[in-house]
């Protein structure tokens, strides 16, 4: 039998709240964090009063991208570049290039962004609504409060 450890919705409320705290620090720029299990799938979704209505599904989007292509959706970028691909080749309308969806990887396993399947991949983080490296800075404070 196999056995797998999954993300449970204790990890997801803490990494939405530490990201929530950390996005709060500019309460006037609100975001939509998103967390999601290894296959994608929705876990747990918050937005902040008075984030746009689009921020939702780009949060969700850029979770979905990170636990699906097992990297941060900015590698995932850098690498279609480097491989000269593009998003279509994929299939999937959901996956994003864009910053701000972090893969959320075991600590302790071996996770190299460029052989991104090695490794423990439990999900995926996705914040939307600030430039980029902000949206980056909150989806990483609320991968820092999952405990491992």
């Amino acid at each position: 039998m196999y056995q797998k450890e999954i993300l449970s919705l204790d990890d997801a409320w803490a990494a939405v709240t530490a990201a929530i705290t950390e996005a709060n620090k500019e309460p006037g720029r609100p975001v939509a964090i998103a967390v999601v299990d290894e296959k994608g799938d929705l876990i747990m979704y918050a937005a902040m009063d008075g984030a746009y209505p689009l921020y939702k599904y780009m949060a969700i989007n850029k979770a979905y991208t990170a636990a699906r292509m097992q990297r941060d959706t900015a590698q995932f970028d850098d690498w279609l570049r480097e491989t000269n691909r593009d998003m279509a080749t994929w299939g999937d309308s959901k996956y994003t290039r864009m910053a701000g969806g972090l893969c959320i990887v075991k600590p302790d396993q071996a996770y190299l962004p460029t052989n991104p399947r090695q490794g423990n991949v439990l999900g995926g983080i996705g914040v939307s609504g600030r430039p980029s490296v902000d949206d980056v800075k909150i989806a990483q404070a609320g991968l820092n409060a999952i405990k491992f």
